[in-house]
């Protein structure tokens, strides 16, 4: 099994900071209280599924795909200036306010699109105060929690060889222009998805084979009412 490495940035980030866990141990409240079935007795005599989004493999693996590092402590957060954004923490983790919110110029990012009906023009950039490494050949998918509960964040996705660099910095941040209240120590910031760096050559398959092929997948896949792609063809992936 491979292995990620999680770096505290000194002796005080365990006292306060939320350690990354596996996005597995932090499922989003939507998922959990979605149920798994929708009227049998209806759909099964016509023949069709009664699964709902829950028993959809491909969304549970996103979501359980990688690592959540999480919000190291409250930020109050006022974004309805469409000047500036303002923040604040606690005073007692004033030692920290230096490190933990950064900030680009705004020509750094000026072609970028940003729907500003929605989202403030300032990047707001948030230190996890945990830096990652993964093992040679591999790297990581930094991007915003997938399928997660609304947030007033959406982050700025990127792919980092972190085999060669350790992560170290801050992530960066669209925020909600009418936002203002608290983010919440312990809010899912980024998942972090490791994955083996590989070369890849695209092939356009002739529409008569691919046609074959994938006639006879569906009807391997759909002849059962439930758990056909998961008991068929998925592969199971563990981050611990």
């Amino acid at each position: 099994m491979s292995k990620i490495k999680f770096y505290p940035f000194n002796d005080r980030t365990p006292a306060f900071t939320p350690e990354p866990i596996p996005a597995s141990k932090s499922m989003p409240d939507w998922y959990k209280k979605m149920p798994s079935d929708i009227n049998e007795e209806m759909a099964l005599p016509q023949g069709t599924s009664t699964s709902t989004v829950k028993r959809c493999m491909p969304i549970f693996d996103a979501i359980t795909a990688g690592y959540i590092l999480s919000l190291p402590c409250d930020i109050y957060v006022d974004a309805t200036n469409p000047a500036k954004i303002t923040w604040s923490i606690p005073n007692p983790l004033s030692m920290i306010k230096n490190d933990l919110v950064s900030s680009h110029s705004r020509e750094q990012y000026s072609t970028y699109p940003i729907d500003e009906t929605r989202y403030h023009r300032d990047l707001f950039r948030i230190m996890p105060f945990w830096a990652l490494e993964t093992e040679e050949g591999h790297s990581v998918l930094v991007t915003n929690p997938i399928h997660r509960d609304p947030s007033p964040l959406q982050a700025i996705s990127g792919v980092v060889d972190s085999d060669k660099f350790i992560v170290d910095g801050h992530f960066s941040f669209l925020v909600e222009k009418d936002f203002k209240g608290v983010l919440k120590q312990g809010m899912p910031l980024v998942q972090v998805i490791p994955f083996k760096r590989d070369d890849y050559e695209m092939e356009l398959v002739d529409p008569v084979v691919a046609n074959k092929l994938i006639t006879k997948q569906r009807m391997f896949l759909r002849s059962t009412f439930k758990f056909g792609y998961k008991n068929k063809m998925r592969s199971k992936k563990d981050y611990k």
